[in-house]
């Protein structure tokens, strides 16, 4: 069966990458959140997608030049802004902090390593050492469109699951994907074909779709058997997911 992931936790209802976005996510009965990580100018693992502040919080810069003491004073609400309290569960989290709450469930994280414009040293080894730590290799994946740091995170840790992120149709994603030694391919979900994901099949290789918010693109997903939907509807997402369960 098809699994649910909440893009950046729970995004079309709350500011996305916060635990605020994450804590509603886990209210339904998903199978993964996906989120993205930068690195601080302090050497903090961070959760946001842009590698800027400027569109998702009310500070401006890039995260690269800001300590995490200076991350903290601003309020991640995004498009949000005034419709939920500013407090610590729209500052901007750590890796750490969200690692220590999901402990709690049985869900698995999928942690895009965003190193496509920087290439920000020590990333991945940072992210692999907390992963470590909080002994929940088994429910990461890690994924990136940066293909030269997935093959970094697959020498650091050769038992971390790894994905390969793409926007755009490769010819044969599946023996690409299989001869680099990576476990998943995660296609912007317009851009799969027939023959793609054929070819996929026959590497084993799973398929995990992003951004599906339309019931339509949904349910065509989920009839190809596709391995994981990536959306920012979760509920519509659950919905779906539990009417091909009756």
């Amino acid at each position: 069966m098809t699994g649910v992931f909440a893009h950046r936790g729970y995004a079309k209802l709350f500011p996305e990458n916060t635990m605020l976005a994450f804590k509603e996510a886990a209210k339904f009965d998903i199978d993964g959140i996906e989120l993205d990580v930068q690195l601080t100018k302090d050497g903090e693992v961070v959760i946001c997608h842009d590698e800027t502040i400027d569109r998702t919080s009310n500070g401006q810069g890039f995260i690269k030049d800001m300590t995490l003491a200076e991350l903290k004073q601003y309020s991640f609400y995004g498009k949000f802004e005034g419709q939920y309290p500013d407090n610590e569960d729209i500052q901007i989290p750590t890796l750490d902090t969200f690692l220590l709450w999901f402990l709690d469930f049985d869900f698995e994280v999928n942690i895009e390593l965003k190193t496509n414009i920087f290439r920000y040293e020590g990333l991945v080894e940072k992210v692999n050492d907390l992963v470590q730590a909080y002994g929940v290799t088994e429910r990461v994946i890690l994924s990136s469109f940066q293909h030269h740091t997935m093959e970094k995170a697959k020498a650091i840790n050769p038992q971390i699951r790894t994905g390969l992120l793409t926007d755009s149709g490769i010819l044969q994603p599946g023996t690409y994907t299989a001869k680099y030694g990576h476990e998943y391919y995660h296609p912007f979900f317009a851009t799969l074909e027939a023959e793609d994901l054929a070819n996929l099949n026959a590497h084993g290789i799973g398929v995990n779709t992003y951004t599906v918010n339309r019931r339509q693109d949904m349910e065509a997903l989920f009839d190809q058997h596709i391995l994981n939907i990536i959306t920012d509807d979760v509920a519509l997402g659950i919905e779906v997911k539990n009417a091909y369960l009756s």
